[in-house]
């Protein structure tokens, strides 16, 4: 498998500044990347036409923009588009007097690569292209410098790629579309394995693709565990590789002999997502670990770093499912009084890895289903309201930070608000909360019925 990443002239804007008679030229990182997944030589040697597109011949209004973006998301062929590049390139944009041209292979099993471009470390463009993509590839393992020895490698090693670590999981998916079954393989490994330590220096550059306010972890810290999904198929008679996805973690001691591992970093490549390779990620995760000590003795739970909207409805799915499977909330009361059953999500700790907090906004989520469609004056509901109010007021209000104290005249001084304004306006904030929370949980519901 290929990873061609393909910068063309798309959506690009011109300066009336010029220098040796050229205008310059400026493109947006992330509207003029194009990425493939490629499984056959004839995707290096034939790679994605350049579409050139400028604002002269660009449609202004938003909304042309808004369903261009979401046609872009997937086009034909496996391509996609990176959501981020302001990591690698100030404000996500590429500087230059040369129309762009920026093809990047990389061999999704051994994530080999190749670099292709016009804005090269010679060149007289704004934007050194080449020397920014250097900084963030692996530094092990640079880019082969020509096409020719990149195919040769192609051609004659890939195929020998096997993933780095211990097989821990395999499963099957069948296409939605096909009907087809394809076979994908989940492997550990630490970062004290130099196999592991270099497979993901290769593979790091895309969180800064694809996770906002990503930054790349320090491999020197031996604490760190890695979890890879990769798809298997067969060609020309021979089992191939392709990287689905990742997940890091960081072990954190628990007294007196435990370990807590806490997930980093979680990234599903944009052409698996919405296939349910994060539910099988993260399940694996959770069954390694109850099966195996980590760096200072058993695990105790599994907690979770600043997670993201997305992977918190991921993680409400799989712990709750995981949860109702095990039986563990049957026969108990349905009310919100056994969120005080001390016992109970503790068990579901130990025999889980649920962390207390999440085991309770599981409760919670159970409970709801339990009243959709029930009249708001039913007791139990209007109980269930009052509880997540308070707790939301707890979390997010009571230090009042997110509540404005003040507001800004005509003459731009900032104007007391009476208490009573206040209160309003906390009122307000709390109503909104709750709002988001009941979609959230209703969300989860739904997605455990499909």
């Amino acid at each position: 498998m290929i990873v061609n990443i393909s910068f063309n002239i798309f959506d690009m804007n011109d300066t009336d500044d010029k220098q040796t008679n050229n205008k310059v030229l400026t493109f947006n990182a992330n509207k003029c990347t194009n990425i493939q997944l490629t499984w056959t030589r004839q995707d290096i040697i034939d790679p994605p036409p350049n579409i050139p597109e400028t604002n002269e011949n660009k449609e202004t209004d938003d909304s042309d923009d808004e369903e261009e973006d979401e046609e872009q998301e997937h086009l034909d062929n496996g391509f996609f588009k990176p959501t981020y590049s302001h990591q690698i390139f100030k404000e996500d944009n590429i500087i230059g007097y040369d129309p762009l041209v920026l093809n990047i292979y990389m061999a999704a099993g051994s994530l080999t690569t190749y670099l292709e471009t016009n804005y090269t470390l010679k060149s007289k463009n704004i934007t050194n292209v080449e020397k920014e993509l250097l900084n963030v590839f692996s530094k092990t393992d640079a880019p082969i410098p020509t096409k020719d020895q990149y195919i040769q490698y192609i051609e004659e090693k890939e195929a020998k790629f096997r993933p780095p670590g211990t097989k821990i999981h395999e499963y099957s998916i069948n296409d939605r579309e096909t009907g087809e079954e394809t076979n994908y393989e989940v492997y550990f490994g630490r970062i004290t394995d130099p196999g592991i330590v270099r497979y993901h220096e290769k593979l790091q550059v895309f969180v800064l693709w694809f996770i906002d306010g990503s930054s790349f972890i320090y491999t020197g810290d031996s604490n760190w565990d890695i979890f890879f999904i990769f798809k298997t198929v067969m060609i020309d008679g021979e089992k191939r590789y392709g990287i689905v996805g990742y997940c890091t973690l960081y072990n954190f001691y628990h007294h007196p002999s435990a370990t807590r591992p806490r997930i980093s970093q979680i990234l599903i490549l944009p052409p698996y997502q919405r296939n349910g390779h994060g539910k099988y990620l993260l399940n694996s995760i959770y069954n390694y670990y109850k099966n195996n000590d980590s760096i200072y003795g058993p695990v105790y739970d599994i907690t979770v770093e600043d997670p993201a909207d997305q992977f918190d409805s991921l993680r409400n799915h799989v712990d709750l499912l995981n949860i109702k499977q095990s039986g563990l909330f049957n026969d108990v009361k349905m009310d919100i009084s056994t969120l005080g059953n001390s016992e109970l999500f503790e068990n579901i700790r130990k025999q889980l890895l649920i962390p207390i907090k999440q085991g309770k906004i599981c409760f919670e989520i159970f409970l709801y289903s339990k009243f959709i469609g029930q009249s708001k004056s039913h007791p139990d509901y209007k109980n269930f309201r009052i509880h997540i109010k308070k707790r939301l007021y707890k979390q997010f209000i009571g230090d009042q930070k997110d509540i404005p104290d003040a507001n800004v005249g005509a003459n731009g001084e900032q104007q007391q608000l009476d208490p009573e304004t206040i209160e309003k306006n906390k009122l307000n904030a709390i109503i909104e909360l709750y709002k988001n929370v009941e979609e959230d949980y209703f969300e989860t519901i739904s997605s455990l019925q499909r």
